[in-house]
């Protein structure tokens, strides 16, 4: 499971969806839009329809165990990532539940809704950050309680960092639409030439 605002979805997000896709055998691979990150009130984000729509016409060129699921979205409010995840697994109890993110989500990972139920249904796969190695989850491992440590679970990606910047993919739309559109996929350029959410004009 891959969440986040996808907003947008770029050459970052699609370098770690090659990597999964690479180095596990997961039966789906769930593209998880938020509607709004709880953790990213203060950044409006661009309109749930245009993020879903960039989501599907990208993945029509992917491998078919990869799906986006808009229930986040359908709620149509800012939700926690644990709740998500409880609506996965009442879906299918058998599912075992990883989740994508940036390893520099540690630095608020305490801060996250019923904690310990999250750690109880999910591993986390690390995207690796800069600053953000494996120094750091030992760090954030050890500082948690005997019982949390116990319960928490989380591996790194084996992938290099990849310099894609969301807030100055954000900067650059909102002056041009250039063609090419560095540092997006081709999906996501053909949907952006209809429609630029991010355009200031």
């Amino acid at each position: 499971m891959f969440g986040g605002s996808f907003n947008p979805l770029h050459n970052g997000h699609v370098a770690v969806a090659d990597c999964v896709q690479e180095c596990f055998q997961f039966d789906e691979f769930l593209w998880l839009p938020s509607f709004h990150a709880v953790h990213k009130l203060a950044v409006t984000p661009s309109p749930a329809s245009f993020r879903l729509k960039c989501l599907r016409t990208f993945l029509q060129s992917r491998p078919s165990n990869e799906r986006v699921c808009d229930y986040e979205v359908s709620l149509g409010r800012p939700s926690y990532t644990v709740d998500t995840l409880d609506f996965l697994v009442n879906e299918n109890s058998e599912r075992e539940i990883y989740f994508v993110m940036g390893a520099d989500s540690l630095s608020h990972l305490d801060t996250w809704h019923r904690l310990a139920d999250l750690f109880d249904l999910c591993t986390f796969l690390l995207v690796p950050r800069s600053g953000w190695g494996q120094t750091s989850l030992i760090d954030y491992r050890n500082s948690l309680t005997v019982d949390m440590r116990k319960m928490f679970r989380a591996q790194f990606l084996e992938m290099d960092c990849v310099d894609v910047d969301s807030t100055t993919l954000r900067l650059n739309l909102a002056e041009s639409l250039s063609s090419p559109i560095a540092g997006v996929p081709k999906a996501v350029e053909e949907c952006l030439e209809l429609m630029n959410p991010y355009s200031q004009e």
